[in-house]
Formats: structure tokens, C-alpha cells, sequence
């Protein structure tokens, strides 16, 4: 599983969208994943909810929307490489309050440089999800501009 994963990172740097996204609810297996391949590659992987958290505090509520694309670029550049970035536990980009549609976010980072990332959900029918319906942070997108890699 991990040299398959390994593959689709070397092979997304040809591709236009470089985002590979590791599906899996919670408990599914994608820190253990995106940990394995961290090591192999020699990478860090970015724990995406506690870095961005600490970036954040200082910043105030009402423009942290306007700030979370510039500091996720400085959390790839910072802990990244020309290569590949990793990140994991995105959950925070689901916060309502932060008003952004994480599924996009992760695409446009991903523009200059592979970058794999977990994905907190499920992958039905060609579209992500994150959360229940009805849920505040309920997220549902279809898949365009990203390869899946299936962990469920």
C-alpha cells in the first residue's frame, strides 16, 4: 500500500493538480499512512490543525478567512519539499468559521507541488464528504483536480 502511495506522489509531479488526497474516517489508517511515507521520503508530515491553530491565534476572527491560504502556503513551504508536502489532520479547514471550502484550498496549494493529505471522510460516487448532512461542517464536493487513494 505504501509503495503505491509512493508511486502517485512521484507520478503526480507531471500531472497539472498534484493533490492526492488519503480517504479514510476516523481511525481508517491515513496517519499511520501518510507517517510511513514521511519517513521513506525523508519529510515531515504537517499536523495541519496544530500548526495552523498556532499561525492563527494571533491573527483576528474576522480575517482569518483572508489569512488561511497564505499561511497553509508558509506551513508547505516551511515543512515541504520541491518534492512532496504532507499534510494531516485537516479538520480545522472545516471550521464554519473560517469560511473557505477546504477541498479547494488543498487544489490550489497543490498547483506548484504534489502535495498528499489526509481526508477526514468518504469518497462515494465520485464526490468527498466530511461530516453528516446537517452537520455545521458538512462538506460534500465532487472530485475534480485530485487523485483519491482509498484507505476504507
Amino acid at each position: 500500500m505504501l509503495e503505491r502511495l509512493r508511486e502517485l506522489t512521484e507520478d503526480a509531479a507531471t500531472l497539472k493538480s498534484k493533490l492526492i488526497l488519503v480517504v479514510a474516517s476516523a481511525g481508517g489508517g491515513k496517519t499511520d499512512i501518510l507517517s510511513r511515507l514521511a519517513e521513506s521520503e525523508g519529510l515531515p508530515r504537517v499536523n495541519v490543525g496544530i500548526e495552523l491553530s498556532r499561525k492563527l491565534l494571533p491573527v483576528p476572527s474576522l480575517q482569518r478567512s483572508s489569512e488561511v491560504m497564505s499561511l497553509l502556503r508558509e506551513l508547505m513551504d516551511q515543512n515541504g519539499s520541491e518534492r512532496c508536502a504532507i499534510f494531516d489532520n485537516i479538520e480545522i479547514l472545516f471550521e464554519e468559521d473560517l469560511r473557505i471550502n477546504p477541498f479547494d484550498v488543498l487544489r490550489k496549494l497543490a498547483h506548484a507541488r504534489p502535495l498528499v493529505a489526509a481526508w477526514p471522510g468518504e469518497f462515494r460516487d465520485g464526490r468527498l464528504t466530511y461530516a453528516r448532512t446537517g452537520h455545521r461542517e458538512h462538506c460534500e464536493v465532487p472530485l475534480d483536480g485530485a487523485v483519491v487513494f482509498e484507505l476504507n
